[in-house]
């Protein structure tokens, strides 16, 4: 049986870091996965789908801006958090796989309520997907199809091809 809990990334200098997130997220029904290092979040994006990743803007070893590229065109949302005097801003930069880097921060508390409702989404979302559903790969595109032949597969939608196509092209380098 397929783990149906929506999957967040935290990345971060260190587990103890997040813990507040982290609590809150598996309280709130989120499988919940660690990456310690720009490297390691690399690895983890591109071996695995997460609906939603949750990130400082920077590590010891780099940046993290770029995971924006890598996600852009996917269903991931991503928020960076910007360490300020006392506390964080929270810094939009994906929804769904559209950049929306440049939208207003968020303190700690406009941001909170947003995750919950982000969860709520993610969730409902995973809920109103049929279960007779199966994922169908076609050349690399990701199509939702009822259970039948993949001889009665439709045409595919040329802009999600391409859409496709961009996020292979970002994770391949």
């Amino acid at each position: 049986m397929e783990d149906k809990r929506p999957r967040v990334l935290l990345i971060g200098e260190s587990a103890q870091g997040s813990s507040y997130l982290a609590t809150r997220l598996l309280n709130r029904g989120c499988a919940c996965s660690f990456a310690l290092s720009c490297q390691e979040a690399f690895l983890t994006l591109r071996n695995r789908r997460f609906e939603l990743v949750l990130s400082p803007t920077s590590l010891r070893d780099g940046t993290l801006y770029s995971i924006m590229n890598l996600l852009e065109g996917s269903d991931t949302t991503v928020f960076y958090s910007y360490a300020v005097e006392r506390g964080c801003w929270w810094l939009p930069a994906l929804r769904r796989g559209e950049k929306c880097f440049g939208s207003s921060a968020l303190r700690p508390s406009e941001f909170v309520p947003l995750l919950d409702q982000t969860i709520k989404d993610i969730q409902s979302d995973a809920a109103v997907a049929p279960e007779s559903w199966l994922p169908v790969f076609r050349v690399d595109v990701f199509v939702m199809s009822p259970l039948r032949s993949r001889l009665e597969l439709p045409e595919a939608n040329p802009a999600r091809v391409e859409k496709q196509e961009l996020v292979k092209r970002k994770a391949t380098g």
